[in-house]
């Protein structure tokens, strides 16, 4: 499976992309941080089976990334991905050529069971209230949340930018410090260092 992520946070980037080519052998995986960049990286990637596009796209729209992605490169499979799960984007994520839609909230293992179904030609909506297994590593939205504590953020900001509480954030950020062993906040970007999530 050849896929490339448009994400505009770099070190959420980098996390999912280590996650995802670890939890499984022959992922090929890319991240970029525009989706420009990610319309010019697919005409040099002829083998790339499938884009996923963030929902909050600096400078751009997620919902229109699909379509301009789509308009240029019908052949690849699009992907909405977000940290807001509710039904009615993911109907818009559809209607704008998405073939399916991952929360952030969803272990490594089933975003890549998503995808697995999505590159086999089918669809994946709908499947983000499902029960899940007890996760090893952490989520992609608890990446998305180690990539704003690197940019020296804190849990009010981060609750701002991601449009979640602050106590969710703090929730977030207590999960991630017990999956990677981490004392503390400065403590927890050397362990993801150690742990190649940055």
């Amino acid at each position: 499976m050849n896929l490339l992520l448009v994400d505009d946070h770099p070190m959420f980037g980098v996390g999912f992309v280590h996650a995802l080519t670890h939890a499984r052998e022959g992922v090929q995986a890319r991240a970029v941080l525009s989706l420009e960049t990610a319309l010019e990286t697919a005409w040099r990637w002829p083998e790339l089976d499938l884009v996923l596009i963030d929902y909050r796209l600096a400078g751009d729209d997620g919902l229109e990334g699909l379509r301009r992605f789509g308009a240029r490169h019908p052949l690849v499979a699009r992907v909405l991905i977000s940290g807001q799960e509710d039904a009615g984007l993911q109907a818009q994520a559809r209607a704008a050529g998405a073939s399916g839609f991952v929360g952030k909230s969803l272990p490594i293992t089933h975003i890549l069971n998503a995808l697995d179904r999505v590159v086999r030609g089918g669809e994946w909506f709908d499947h983000t209230a499902e029960p899940v297994e007890p996760r090893a590593g952490p989520t992609a939205r608890q990446l998305e949340v180690l990539s704003l504590i690197a940019r020296g953020q804190q849990n009010k900001q981060i609750s701002q930018e991601l449009g979640i509480a602050e106590r969710t954030v703090k929730l977030h950020v207590t999960a991630l410090l017990g999956a990677l062993g981490a004392r503390n906040r400065t403590h927890l970007l050397v362990r993801a260092r150690e742990a190649g999530l940055s």
